[in-house]
């Protein structure tokens, strides 16, 4: 293995700066022989844990870091990884200093201010812009100024031209160089800071980001535990919405309810998930006692007994023959990981704000918190992107070229049987006719035509994320402060969220619960109200 190692990649995670994504870098350092790798995104740590993943994956150590301008900060073990959780949300100087108390986070610089002394042994003198990482690639500095100019919201020809004139340009040398790529193995022994390399790799142990669910402790009745308290409700409602319903009126019906409602407990008992249903019945018992109406189950959550039983979801999945396994399949789990269910609470649009603010309210102001979700550069708006930055086409030409590319959601099923997900190449080959005057792919996938480099550029960009915004639905619910384990970022309104997207906060242990504001559940009670 190699002695050197990239220690400071930046990711698409750094909006509009970085170009990497956690894939490919992971795989092009296996392919490169690096023993590690580590990312120090500006600002942010919201891809970390998919780098952390991929890293797993190609057998490379992940080193987590964050970079912050004047200096960088890397976890060295799983408590620094905490703190720099900690910092990251905060970024204030007593949060700092007590970071550097920990002793559990690695001070790289080369400015100094006051940061060695607060840092003693753990404070690295190194420029933290030495080999920055910004794409995989060297071919990829195309593909990385048409996002730098997207984040500047101009074109390449503007820019050419402030260059030419000697006006004064942010990201200049972007422009300038293109060496700003993950360096090959032969380019690395050119290198001359391997000690100091290897010493941050040494000084970070190789920890792991999965936890099993941090589900809060659901305060039962009586003393009860959360399975027996569960079991409690499901005769309650066994009670009343089977046998008081005359819908049980034999014992070959009676044994079909029973051994399913066995099943499915075995499997929630054993993933310790009692305290899931009990807090979304919690959330639905709350809405309907406020005399607003909650859906009645959407999706495969309608396929459990026990949220019918619980009057989670108001369809009775035996009577319509819906499959337990469908949602929820304990076959998901690890000794490590347990996967979690996904049930859909439909509340009336107007009311979903209150309902989160009930949530916060009964499990803790801290405790809770919506999360992050990023706006990605898919297909059509890719497309658009790149010929407009190359100032390629009129704008009516850009729509006449755009108008045969699909939204995602109408062809999602087509692209999971894709070894190589793309909307574009999905377009250019089922719709080949309405692109050819511009672009067509032969069935060698090689894409040809007078915008065809501008395509295989849209092509590359797909996915890159481009904004982050406030996920529509979900709601994380922690028995821990949740700025204690998860970074926070301020939403618009500047109230703290999550700062993980939705799988990323699964894997770390975060429960999501997903609360939609439904604007036809308003209409509903509108109609109602009018008829009283």
């Amino acid at each position: 293995m190699k002695t050197w190692a990239p220690l400071n990649c930046k990711t698409h995670f750094s909006l509009l700066k970085g170009f990497s994504r956690c894939n490919s870098l992971a795989a092009k350092c296996k392919e490169y022989g690096y023993a590690a790798c580590g990312i120090a995104d500006i600002g942010t740590i919201s891809g970390a844990a998919d780098f952390h993943k991929n890293c797993k994956k190609e057998g490379i150590k992940p080193i987590l870091g964050c970079d912050f301008e004047d200096f960088i900060l890397y976890a060295k073990n799983k408590d620094g990884w905490f703190d720099l959780i900690k910092y990251v949300s905060s970024q204030d100087v007593e949060t700092l200093k007590l970071v550097a108390e920990h002793g559990n986070v690695i001070c790289v610089s080369d400015s100094g201010n006051g940061l060695q002394k607060l840092f003693k042994n753990n404070y690295i003198n190194w420029s933290c812009r030495d080999h920055e990482v910004f794409y995989v690639d060297k071919e990829d500095a195309e593909c990385h100024r048409v996002m730098l100019c997207s984040g500047m919201k101009t074109n390449l020809k503007k820019v050419a031209k402030k260059i030419k004139d000697k006006e004064e340009l942010d990201n200049e040398q972007f422009f300038l160089k293109d060496n700003w790529y993950l360096p090959t193995s032969a380019e690395s022994t050119e290198f001359d800071d391997n000690e100091i390399i290897n010493k941050i790799i040494n000084m970070c142990e190789d920890y792991e980001l999965i936890e099993k669910p941090m589900l809060p402790r659901y305060n039962c009745p009586q003393g009860l535990s959360e399975d027996e308290y569960l079991k409690d409700l499901c005769r309650h409602g066994w009670r009343n919405k089977l046998m008081g319903s005359g819908k049980i009126d034999d014992q070959e019906t009676k044994d079909i309810y029973t051994d399913r409602i066995k099943q499915e407990m075995d499997v929630i008992f054993k993933a310790e998930l009692s305290g899931y249903f009990l807090i979304v019945r919690d959330i639905v018992t709350y809405v309907k006692d406020q005399g607003w109406i909650a859906g009645p189950g959407r999706g495969s959550a309608a396929g459990c007994l026990v949220s019918y039983l619980l009057s989670i979801t108001e369809v009775d999945p035996i009577e319509y023959d819906l499959i337990f396994e469908r949602f929820y399949n304990e076959g998901r789990n690890t000794e490590d990981h347990i996967s979690l269910p996904d049930i859909d609470v439909d509340v009336p649009a107007e009311h979903r704000d209150d309902v989160i603010a009930y949530i916060k309210e009964r499990y803790g102001q801290e405790n809770v918190a919506q999360m992050i979700t990023f706006g990605r550069l898919q297909g059509r708006s890719a497309v658009k992107e790149v010929l407009r930055i190359n100032d390629a086409v009129s704008f009516s030409e850009m729509n006449n070229i755009t108008d045969a590319i699909p939204d995602e959601a109408q062809i999602s099923d087509q692209l999971e049987m894709m070894d190589d997900p793309s909307i574009i190449k999905w377009a250019l080959i089922n719709e080949a006719d309405s692109l050819r005057e511009w672009c067509h792919m032969d069935e060698e996938e090689n894409v040809n035509g007078p915008l065809a480099d501008l395509f295989k550029q849209a092509i590359k960009i797909e996915g890159t994320n481009k904004s982050q915004g406030k996920h529509a639905a979900g709601v994380i619910i922690s028995k821990h402060k949740l700025q204690d384990i998860c970074p926070m970022v301020l939403d618009k309104s500047g109230k703290p969220i999550a700062a993980f997207e939705m799988n990323d906060l699964e894997s770390q242990g975060h429960v999501k619960f997903d609360i939609l504001g439904i604007d036809l559940l308003s209409k509903i009670m509108d109609i109602i109200a009018s008829e009283d």
